[in-house]
């Protein structure tokens, strides 16, 4: 039976990441996922890298601070994975012309005729470009986050917790961390409540030069170092679907029936912006990414609910207890609810997260599991 320090179940962008940072700081780490690196949703993700504009807030603030440090994170990591050309935002209905334009983020303003002297291809369309934007090839760079980590392709179905070693099959490991994505939690989180949003891919060749990413309700990407274009969207948040997830999108008898639908409708969209000549689908790819109602991702140690309430029940009437005081499952720890940022706040919370267990560093807030825990628990009678 083989011992390691950390044990991370889920090989996404979140528990990549996580491996990364802990391998780094000399732990040795073991990943365990039942399809694959990048088998689920970050191997489907369109891996788009750009700010979140509008008038500064704290979330557009912790997705820019993210995105400013993963850019350079990937960069650095491996450049020949990441086409950084910046992108055009065009106004929809939930970024419209005020919230692109009236921010911190610097832009310039290209109208249509600018557009067409960068490439007679685009449509008439206008937009704010952004230039720190990106596209990365997600399943290159979760390779390289785990490199130097183990990795066992299994579906871990319940934790067992023994003379301080938590047993997975044949690993042993003092420490675990729930990087699940949508798959159902290894144990009861009742104040995380995740939804899954859909999200569709679609890779095409074209001969159409792309100069950058462009986004208004879908994204197309540049021309990728493999001459492939991405087209990209999240379509549907199954906010109201009792729904569990045991197999990738591309498997799940919920979307296999609409794939021509869909991609039709991708791609409708993608040429009222620019015309896509000789285009050739290559590959479609489905995922379904984990998300809570704030859209906040969350991480930190895993508050044991029941026991924390039995411990503190004045809690729910009010009382500040400090979060140190709180009952937590021994050495479990999360990263999750990333949503359709996934390879934005991946390492940047990573990092964090690996601060904190090893430095005790705090984690902010805002995306602690402590918030989520005070705010369920005010709201319950015990």
């Amino acid at each position: 039976m083989k011992i390691y320090d950390y044990l991370i179940i889920g090989a996404g962008s979140a528990g990549c990441s996580s491996a990364y940072f802990l391998h780094k700081e000399g732990k040795s780490v073991a990943l365990v996922d039942r399809e694959g690196i990048a088998g689920g949703a970050s191997g489907a993700a369109g891996a788009f890298l750009s700010p979140l504009p509008g008038q500064k807030n704290i979330y557009n603030s912790l997705v820019n601070n993210a995105l400013d440090f993963s850019l350079d994170f990937y960069q650095e990591l491996l450049p020949e994975a990441v086409d950084k050309k910046g992108v055009l935002r065009v106004a929809n209905d939930n970024f419209d012309e005020d919230k692109l334009s009236q921010n911190s983020i610097k832009y310039d303003y290209f109208d249509s005729k600018k557009l067409h002297d960068i490439s007679k291809n685009f449509r008439e369309i206008e937009g704010y470009f952004y230039e720190n934007a990106a596209v990365i090839e997600p399943i290159q760079i979760c390779n390289k986050l785990t490199k130097g980590c183990d990795f066992y392709k299994m579906d871990v179905k319940e934790l067992v917790y023994k003379d301080e070693f938590y047993i997975v099959d044949n690993i042993k490991a003092k420490n675990i961390i729930l990087a699940q994505g949508v798959s159902s939690s290894l144990v009861e989180i009742p104040y995380m409540k995740i939804s899954p949003i859909f999200g569709l891919r679609v890779d095409v060749k074209s001969t159409t030069k792309v100069p950058f990413n462009i986004h208004k309700t879908i994204s197309i990407s540049t021309n990728k170092q493999d001459d492939t274009l991405s087209i990209g969207a999240t379509h549907e948040r199954h906010d109201s679907a009792k729904m569990e997830c045991l197999t990738t999108c591309d498997k799940c008898s919920f979307y296999v029936k609409g794939d021509d639908e869909q991609v039709k409708s991708l791609l409708k969209q993608a040429d009222e912006l620019i015309k896509l000549e000789n285009l050739e689908v290559v590959k479609i790819y489905k995922g379904a990414r984990a998300t809570i109602k704030s859209y906040f991702p969350v991480i930190g140690k895993i508050v044991d609910y029941e026991s924390s309430l039995k411990k503190h029940p004045s809690i729910q009437n009010g009382t500040k207890i400090p979060q140190e005081d709180l009952e937590y499952y021994p050495n479990l720890h999360l990263i999750n609810a990333l949503g359709s940022r996934g390879f934005v706040f991946g390492p940047y919370l990573a990092n964090i997260l690996t601060k904190n267990i090893l430095h005790n560093e705090p984690i902010p807030q805002e995306i602690s599991t402590g918030k989520l825990f005070y705010k369920m628990a005010r709201k319950s009678k015990f």
